[in-house]
């Protein structure tokens, strides 16, 4: 299956129609079963913020390409991956970087492609907001390129962060607590914009570097360099050989790289691996010489202290915490 956006065609009128169904009256398309299960909701705030939950499982790939029209309004899109997934739901031998907990925010007018693999589970929010909307909000005049850049019309972006545990939290809260039905639309708004601000909070302990406008060529192609070096977590990345990958240049690569996920390509490496092994421990239940190993790491003092750095504490009281 393919669904197109463009400019009017909206994602939850789009699915309804493609799976024969209808979009009820909470904002809700729930997916039959002949095509999988799960559902889309969406809400509309007002006309400057709208959002999306996305919570299904479909029996056919989907495709869902989003082109940039000239007559767009000028809007950021927040996606947040992979929400509360329990341990069953993101249990998996190999490194799978489509179960990150991740935050990707990007310019409306950055073309892109979502490519939804059947028999796999998808929770995402997504949340539209026009810029100048955001720019009440912020209320401020931020000395910052990434602001500057958020709330600009002249640059396509896209940054992403590793899910932190305060957005987490609020995720939680706006999917389990029990709200009157006709307080439903206030209060998701209300978390709404919680999470743009502590999204924006997180963007702002991001180094003050210039950013360069990007293309969708450019954007998979960082995507495909990091899910390449985080393959096989037990070799450290070699920069020659992602440059070659990639065919951009290694200034190329570390520039575009950082600009995307905030930190050095070997930093982001360190930290998803440091995260592999806090699930190797308290969720496959190996042993800190055996994640140690798995990893990489001959020396077990070395992994200790690295994995301390990044996660807080001992990976054998982290092992133990459970």
């Amino acid at each position: 299956m393919e669904i197109v956006l463009n400019a009017g065609v909206n994602l939850l009128s789009s699915f309804a129609d493609k799976l024969n169904t209808t979009i009820d009256s909470s904002g809700k398309v729930i997916i039959p079963e002949q095509f999988g299960n799960g559902y889309l909701q969406g809400f509309i705030f007002n006309k400057n913020l709208r959002m999306m939950i996305q919570n299904f499982e479909l029996k056919e790939d989907l495709m869902v390409k989003r082109t940039f029209a000239q007559n767009d309004t000028e809007k950021v899109i927040i996606t947040f991956h992979n929400f509360f997934l329990s341990n069953a739901e993101n249990y998996d031998s190999t490194i799978n970087t489509k179960k990150l907990q991740s935050i990707q925010v990007f310019s409306g007018k950055l073309e892109t492609e979502k490519f939804f693999s059947s028999k796999t589970l998808f929770k995402s929010i997504i949340i539209g907001i026009e810029i100048a909307y955001l720019k009440e909000l912020l209320k401020g005049d931020y000395e910052n390129t990434i602001l500057n850049t958020i709330t600009g019309k002249d640059k396509s972006f896209l940054f992403e962060e590793l899910m932190p545990a305060s957005i987490q939290k609020v995720v939680h809260e706006m999917l389990v607590n029990p709200i009157p039905s006709n307080l439903n639309n206030f209060y998701h708004k209300v978390k709404a914009e919680e999470l743009i601000c502590l999204l924006i909070a997180e963007l702002l302990k991001r180094e003050n570097a210039a950013m360069s406008a990007l293309n969708i060529d450019d954007v998979q192609t960082i995507y495909k360099i990091r899910d390449t070096m985080l393959k096989q977590l037990e070799i450290a990345p070699n920069l020659d050989e992602l440059a070659t990958i990639a065919n951009f240049s290694k200034s190329k690569l570390k520039r575009l790289f950082k600009q995307i996920f905030g930190t050095s390509l070997f930093n982001y490496y360190q930290s998803f691996r440091m995260q592999e092994a806090a699930n190797l421990l308290r969720e496959h239940k190996l042993s800190v010489s055996e994640v140690g190993f798995r990893l990489g790491f001959s020396n077990l003092s070395h992994f200790t202290r690295l994995f301390e750095a990044h996660i807080g504490v001992k990976p054998k009281r982290w092992s133990m915490e459970s």
